[in-house]
Formats: C-alpha cells, sequence, structure tokens
C-alpha cells in the first residue's frame, strides 16, 4: 500500500500490535470527540489478531464524513476484512471471557485459523467437564466440517457449534437439524466501542429469541438456549456398545466406526442417531396404547439396541467390505420400520 491509506477502516485492537482487545471506532465526529476525552491514553494498532501487519493507528476524525482508522502513509498492510465486523471474533472471546468469569466456570477462549485468518472460529472449552463449544466464522463445506467434528470430539465430552452468517452449509443444517431439531445461530449488536454477541436457536419452521450470552446456561450436556427444544432422540442416551478389550501387544486395538454424534463425542452416525430418535419418539407413543403395539414398540426397541451394538463394532476395514453395508442397510429398514410404526401412532 503506497501513499496516503485510503480504506474505511473501522476496527483496531488497543495498546499493541499483539492485543486482543478490540474497538470500533465511532462513525460520527460528536462520538470521537467523545471517545478521545474519556480515553485520551489510548493507542490503536492494527493488530495481528486481526490479521493486521501490526502497525500504528491513527484515528481520524470528519464532520463531513464517516470518521475511521488509518495507517501511517507508505505503510505496507495487507489486511484483509476492515469493517465493522472484522473484530467479531475478538468480541465473542472477551464476552465468553466475561461469562465464564461472572458464571464461576473453568473455561479458555481460543482462536482458531483454519487458513484464512484468526477470525475463521473461535473455540470455547470447559476444562472440568470437557465440553466444547465451537463459534464459527468462516464458512465449511459439509465434507470441512464433518472432518472438524472428527477433530473436536477426540478430546470433547459434548460439542456444540454455533455458526455466524452464512458459514454453515446446507447440508450441515440439514443433519444438525435432523440430529438435534435445531441449529444455533450468532450475530452481533453494536453497544458504543464494542459488539456483543447473540444466540438463538433455529429451527425449520420457528427460532427462538436473540438472546444474549448472559442468557444462556452451561450444561452437563452442553450449551443451553432459552426456549431451545430438542428432539426426544438427543438425550445423550449412551451408545449400546461394549467398552473396547484392552489389546494385547501382538493385536491392535480396534478402531472405531465412522461418524460421530456431535453433541456427546461419541462414535456414532447419522443413521445411529435417527435410529434412536426414532425409538424414543415410538416409546413415547406408544406409551398409551394397547397392548400388542407396546409390545411392538418394546421389540423394535430391543432390536434397535441389538443393531447399534453391531454398528459399534464396525471396524475401518469393515466400510470396504461388504459388511458394513449390509448392517446400514439393516438400519435403514429398521427406520423404516420405526418411521411406519410412529406415523401409526400418531
Amino acid at each position: 500500500m503506497a501513499g496516503p491509506d485510503r480504506r474505511l477502516v473501522q476496527t483496531a485492537v488497543i495498546g499493541s500490535a499483539a492485543s486482543g482487545l478490540g474497538i470500533v471506532l465511532p462513525q460520527g465526529a460528536d462520538e470521537l470527540r467523545r471517545l478521545r476525552r474519556r480515553h485520551p491514553a489510548y493507542t490503536y494498532w492494527c493488530g495481528t489478531q486481526l490479521g493486521g501487519c501490526g502497525g500504528k493507528l491513527a484515528d481520524r476524525l470528519y464532520a463531513d464524513k464517516v470518521c475511521h482508522f488509518a495507517h501511517a502513509p507508505n505503510a505496507s498492510c495487507h489486511r484483509r476484512a476492515n469493517g465493522t465486523d472484522s473484530a467479531d471474533h475478538l468480541f465473542v472471546k472477551q464476552d465468553l471471557a466475561r461469562w465464564a468469569r461472572d458464571g464461576g466456570i473453568d473455561a479458555r477462549a481460543v482462536l482458531r485459523d483454519l487458513g484464512s485468518g484468526p477470525g475463521d472460529a473461535v473455540d470455547f472449552r470447559v476444562r472440568a467437564g470437557r465440553q466444547r463449544v465451537r463459534f464459527q466464522f468462516r464458512k465449511l463445506t459439509h465434507p470441512e466440517w464433518s472432518a472438524a467434528c472428527e477433530e473436536l470430539e477426540r478430546d470433547a465430552a459434548s460439542l456444540d457449534w454455533v455458526f455466524g452468517p452464512g458459514s454453515a452449509h446446507p447440508e450441515t443444517v440439514r443433519e444438525m437439524r435432523e440430529a438435534f431439531g435445531h441449529v444455533l445461530r450468532f450475530r452481533f449488536e453494536t453497544q458504543g466501542v464494542a459488539r456483543h454477541v447473540r444466540i438463538r436457536a433455529e429451527e425449520a419452521r420457528r427460532s427462538t429469541d436473540w438472546v444474549p450470552l448472559d442468557a444462556c446456561a452451561m450444561t452437563p450436556e452442553g450449551l443451553r438456549v432459552p426456549g431451545a427444544r430438542r428432539l426426544t432422540g438427543t438425550s445423550r442416551r449412551p451408545v449400546a456398545v461394549e467398552p473396547p478389550p484392552v489389546p494385547s501387544p501382538a493385536a491392535p486395538a480396534p478402531r472405531p466406526a465412522a461418524g460421530a454424534d456431535r453433541r456427546s463425542g461419541r462414535r456414532t452416525s447419522p443413521l445411529v442417531r435417527k435410529v434412536q430418535r426414532l425409538v424414543d419418539e415410538v416409546n413415547a407413543l406408544a406409551a398409551s396404547a394397547d397392548a400388542d403395539v407396546r409390545t411392538t414398540a418394546e421389540r423394535l426397541d430391543r432390536e434397535a439396541a441389538s443393531w447399534v451394538e453391531r454398528y459399534g463394532r464396525l471396524t475401518g476395514p469393515d466400510f470396504w467390505s461388504g459388511k458394513a453395508t449390509k448392517t446400514t442397510a439393516q438400519g435403514d429398514g429398521l427406520a423404516g420400520r420405526l418411521e411406519k410404526l410412529a406415523r401409526r401412532l400418531e
């Protein structure tokens, strides 16, 4: 960048190039004058956590156009995002730190660079319960999301995804809604020189209100948003698999089955979650039915538990052979019978 900085840089960090304290510059002259009077010692930087050059910025005050930050003349900077939302990853990190501190939660929020900059995602991790919440800023393809789930769940007891605008692929949204009944979203509201995160749960036909983090709670099952309804089958019921045997030196440990439960971290697949959800729905519907129907529901419940156990024992090589295909087909058939019974009972 040669000559004067003509970009409308709206965000910076305060104190040093490495600071994580973000700020949105007021766009009006009167508001900027008040900020200067209130904080005369503030220094502003094109922070490295913004993907910036680390150079010092000046606040430019104008009466006839938008106020903004500017680099020194002839500064070289290749920062990709400069708008009002370009520090949102820092603001959600600040909100999470305050929320954890006020709630007595031993947790840490960490920025994640997924290839396009430090604002691609923010991971919130509760240490004691090994719980994780991913705030996703950068758009992910469905395969990228699946791979990220595999990575995040390796050491997590629960995992929640909260997606920013445009960051979730339609197939990802469909899978999340099928498994849990909703997908969690976030947006930001500007308040003075800061921005604060708001969260809601979106179902196929309804959504909860946008609420601040203070209205949410971290439970043993993960992040809880007021008004969010979970499907009956998402109660984190354990997968019916036996604990793996301790391998002998001559026998390698069995590999887990493909797929994963996005909330509990257990190694399952969307089909397993679908079968479990349908079993719970059928059992609930059959509770007030006649004896024959209850007997059928109990039989399907036992059959589903047996199938989930078989699926859980599949190893990597099975997915290259006909064994996994046969087991999956059996699960599809079981899901079909469960759906048919549920429709009959509704």
